[in-house]
């Protein structure tokens, strides 16, 4: 069923944790991966699932090895 796929989250404690180590904002972030700040903050805030490229960027931007050191997966009902 549609409604019953697998989500991708950010980690937001692993985002900010990583930010504070590379002594970045979340401003920054946004510009690197293409996003308003916005939008980071509703992906962060709300538990929105980002895109696949969104991921990308946000990955590469933050020097992580492995998808899993910033993202969670979660069925629909499990955002926060």
């Amino acid at each position: 069923m549609p409604g019953d796929r697998t989500i991708v989250l950010l980690r937001r404690r692993a985002i900010w944790d990583r930010l504070e180590v590379l002594n970045r904002s979340q401003a920054w972030l946004a510009r690197q991966a293409g996003i308003t700040p916005g939008y980071l903050s509703r992906l962060l805030r709300e538990g929105r699932a980002p895109s696949g490229r969104v991921r990308a960027r946000i990955q590469s931007a933050l020097g992580a090895a492995s998808f899993h050191d910033l993202f969670e997966l979660a069925a629909p009902d499990e955002r926060g």
